[in-house]
């Protein structure tokens, strides 16, 4: 089980405790550097160039006097949570005290979400609220209401123009060219920065939308949503969504900086539940979970609604919340070369990869532009798992996604992975997965073990072959050219699914090195093909 929580309270429990023993005990030395604020989590994180640090606490000092004020517990209260926004999940009869009367645990209600039993709240009066949030802490219930936002754009530098998809992406997933009817009858639901629906890509989409924010929010900043909107169901210029038959429930929770909240973001997963959606799209996230949270997409699993949601562009290996939840989808990015772009975040959490590299969609005003992150890969998963449930609507939500993920193609390391999770989503398989005719065989890419070889020695690497069809392959032969080598390797008697990897080894190779590979799959005449493009594969790799 994924831990829901990265467990922020322990220096914010042993304050509190102090503070309760200093007001039940006669004075005392003054405490002179007491730890007041929250540590940012206790999981490892891991950037692409392989150093780790483990994040840390910030602490700051308070001095306290002889008996503690208000306006002391205030101060370490502001120390810790500075908006004074806080979010709690409760059992339905603490809630129901709580709602009775607030004042007794020194609080004021700002809002409550009953069918979570989730109420946000201030303090009111530090030294009432101290014993109550104590007891919240325990139970693991209490948190902060935590920013969270769309992924920020990836740097420049962290992937290539050239590696982008541009106007081909269903080509590339192997999907059908027809796709007016698919994902019919499914509602996505996408949480995000509200939809443009006038654009002229989505002129033939369903699109129905409700707004999270304050009246006084207005309506710029709806690129995002709108990008988003038209991979899953526009039409630009002839070139269709991956499910142009799904209904967009766009739910605006992200203002115009690309920014939200905790709270709002578990309201309106609450509502698409209710509002029948069958899929949430959430193509956002932050780097602190919350019980809350939790419980939101909790409640949307329990419905039977899938959840999707983006793993973020930092490049740093500490997958998103709500991504990192139990039973989310967490979607990484991948470039056209089949590579997870060094943009996107890795770690627990991340369960398929998608295209996310200059995907051709629409934007704000009528623009259409080559959008790259998380977000668009996330939104690329929700719309082929529209797909399926619309092929298949007997099939739950959990059957659906397990689909996803045993249709998908291998990536990287063989099995589930930290870096492509359960591998690259993949419409040809999916799409053609009961047409027995269907015969697929595949070059899939190359797995680099060792990031640079030490001291001139010899660095293996893996050449992948995987039988993307749905009959064995009897015979075929691998051919693979790389400065100095050419290898032939015979491949015998791969089964539907089923990868083949073989091992060749670079002399003297390090870091920051190009490596111009060719491999190629010679196929006998008597082998059928439908996707011949994936038999070579011209690949230039920085090590």
């Amino acid at each position: 089980m994924r831990n829901g929580s990265r467990q922020i309270w322990a220096v914010l429990t042993l304050a509190v405790g102090v503070f309760l023993f200093w007001l039940s005990s006669p004075p005392s030395p003054r405490f002179a550097h007491l730890p007041a604020h929250l540590p940012a989590g206790d999981r490892h994180i891991v950037d692409r160039t392989g150093s780790t640090e483990v994040a840390k606490p910030t602490t700051t000092a308070l001095s306290a006097s002889d008996s503690f004020t208000d306006e002391d517990l205030q101060s370490l209260l502001e120390d810790i949570n500075p908006s004074n926004d806080w979010l709690v999940h409760l059992q339905k009869e603490s809630k129901k005290r709580i709602l009775r009367n607030p004042q007794k645990y020194g609080v004021e209600v700002i809002d409550q979400i009953a069918e979570i039993n989730a109420i946000r709240f201030r303090v009111t009066s530090p030294s009432r609220a101290l014993p109550f949030l104590q007891k919240l802490i325990k139970e693991d219930a209490l948190s902060p209401n935590f920013p969270l936002r769309n992924p920020l754009p990836p740097r420049e530098d962290a992937h290539s123009p050239d590696l982008g998809f541009g106007a081909g992406l269903i080509e590339w997933l192997g999907g059908h060219p027809h796709r007016d009817d698919i994902g019919k009858h499914v509602k996505i639901a996408l949480l995000d920065s509200g939809v443009h629906a006038g654009h002229p890509s989505l002129s033939g989409a369903s699109v129905s939308e409700k707004n999270f924010l304050p009246a006084d929010a207005g309506l710029e900043g709806q690129g995002h949503g709108t990008a988003l909107s038209s991979v899953i169901a526009g039409n630009i210029d002839g070139i269709s969504g991956i499910s142009p038959g799904s209904e967009i429930l766009s739910y605006r929770v992200v203002n115009k900086q690309g920014e939200t909240d905790s709270h709002t973001v578990a309201r309106a997963i609450v509502t698409a539940v209710q509002d029948g959606a069958d899929i949430i799209n959430l193509s956002l996230g932050g780097d602190q979970g919350s019980a809350v949270l939790q419980q939101a997409v909790k409640y949307a699993q329990d419905a039977g609604v899938a959840v999707v949601a983006a793993v973020g562009n930092d490049g740093v290996g500490l997958v998103n919340y709500p991504a990192f939840y139990e039973g989310v989808v967490g979607v990484t990015s991948i470039s056209k070369s089949g590579s997870v772009s060094r943009f996107a975040n890795f770690g627990e959490g991340v369960d398929l990869a998608a295209p996310g590299v200059g995907v051709l969609t629409a934007w704000e005003g009528d623009d259409i532009v080559g959008f790259s992150g998380t977000s668009v890969a996330t939104a690329i998963v929700s719309a082929a798992l529209a797909g399926e449930m619309a092929r298949n609507p007997q099939l739950s939500a959990k059957e659906a996604i397990e689909l996803l993920y045993t249709q998908s193609n291998e990536n990287g390391e063989q099995g589930v992975d930290e870096i492509s999770g359960h591998g690259v989503l993949s419409l040809a398989r999916l799409e053609n997965r009961t047409n027995q005719a269907y015969e697929d065989p595949a070059i899939v890419g190359y797995h680099f073990p060792h990031s640079q070889a030490p001291g001139g020695a010899t660095m293996p690497f893996e050449v992948i072959v995987q039988n993307q069809g749905n009959q064995p392959v009897q015979t075929m032969q691998l051919q693979v050219d790389y400065p100095g080598v050419q290898k032939t390797f015979l491949i015998n008697q791969l089964q539907s699914g089923e990868t083949r990897r073989e091992t060749l080894y670079l002399q003297g190779r390090g870091g920051g090195q190009i490596l111009e590979i060719r491999s190629e799959l010679l196929l006998p005449h008597t082998q059928v093909d439908l996707r011949k493009e994936n038999n070579l594969r011209l690949s230039a790799i920085e090590l």
